[in-house]
């Protein structure tokens, strides 16, 4: 059985850690609640134990495994997707960065594939999958949603140009090339 902290050891870690949240929820510009919160999230995700999944009426079918062919003699090329992130970048229409690892995850969280340091986007936001010859985008559930236009998503297929806002406020553009 482990030995009980003496109250002023355990005084000062309550002080250090109350600190320490309000600094970020400071920096971030966020509730504490908010920064309590994706720190569990975040936590529970890296030992295995995400949030449960939304209660669905019906499950999906299963996708189809992601076809890696080589192309036929002159057949095209598959499509590269890539993403622009907020508008960011020297020729002012953001740095594309290409989907290569499939699933890629989008999110607030380290282990993602595309991070993206920013409140109100969760540690695991979105996915986005091959499905035969297009692009799917998939919202993991994420408490404050993905949108195209003014339209809340769950899933849908990719098209050249959509333009989704992340959280109601960080733009996602996607390229097909």
């Amino acid at each position: 059985m482990p030995k009980a902290m003496p109250k002023a050891a355990g005084a000062k870690k309550r002080d250090e850690k109350a600190e320490l949240v309000t600094k970020i929820a400071k920096a971030l510009g966020i509730p504490v609640s908010e920064v309590q919160m994706r720190a569990l999230r975040e936590l529970a995700a890296s030992i295995g134990i995400g949030k449960p999944p939304a209660p669905k009426s019906a499950p999906p079918p299963p996708a189809p495994p992601p076809q890696e062919s080589k192309p036929k003699a002159g057949q095209a090329l598959p499509q590269r997707l890539f993403l622009a992130l907020d508008q960011r970048g020297l020729d002012g229409r953001g740095m594309p960065l290409e989907v290569i690892h499939l699933p890629c995850i989008i999110g607030s969280g380290r282990q993602c594939n595309v991070w993206i340091n920013a409140p109100r986007v969760e540690t695991r936001h979105l996915q986005i999958t091959r499905e035969g010859d297009g692009w799917v985008i998939e919202d993991l559930n994420s408490e404050h949603g993905t949108f195209l236009g003014d339209q809340r998503i769950r899933r849908r297929v990719i098209k050249n140009g959509d333009e989704f806002l992340l959280a109601g406020y960080l733009k996602l553009r996607t390229e097909l090339r």
